[in-house]
């Protein structure tokens, strides 16, 4: 029994391509897959929108405008003054926003609640700072062999 083993090289079952400088035209199928031979192709609107812009574009064509930083202080100040009732009517009212239904909901929320105001008091007024004052001690040491000792306070 005779065994053959027969290799066949990968480059044989690839098409022709193009290759080295100034033979990009010598392929086989150069220049027949322009835009003159399929318009279908051609894109044009441009580039597609990225999700975030497209989005905000729907939105704004829709009426739908960003809110600003004092209005959203605004509504949690409305939300803080408003009775349980009245909360329960603009959670129940199908116009309100849905942000602020959750809004609503988060603070109504007994799990919830004390984070939501911890971030509206870091969103408003900043982040606490955690550090207390920092002294820097220094001891000075003299000749005669005393030493002094004193409590500076260091700016951060």
């Amino acid at each position: 029994m005779q065994l053959s083993l027969n290799f066949i090289k990968t480059t044989d079952l690839q098409p022709k391509v193009s290759g080295g400088k100034d033979k990009i035209h010598e392929h086989p199928n150069a220049g027949s897959n322009g835009f003159d031979k399929n318009p279908e192709n051609i894109n044009r609107n441009g580039r597609p929108r990225k999700s975030f812009a497209s989005t905000n574009l729907l939105l704004r064509e829709k009426g739908i405008e960003p809110i600003g930083k004092r209005e959203l202080l605004d509504t949690y100040q409305l939300i803080f003054n408003a009775t349980e009732n009245e909360l329960q009517e603009l959670l129940d009212d199908p116009e309100i926003p849905l942000a602020f239904k959750w809004i609503i909901r988060e603070l109504s929320n007994d799990s919830t609640r004390a984070k939501a105001l911890k971030d509206l008091r870091d969103y408003t007024f900043g982040k606490a700072n955690d550090q207390g004052e920092k002294r820097k001690v220094v001891i000075k040491v003299t000749r005669t062999g005393t030493t002094k000792t004193t409590n500076e306070n260091r700016p951060d």
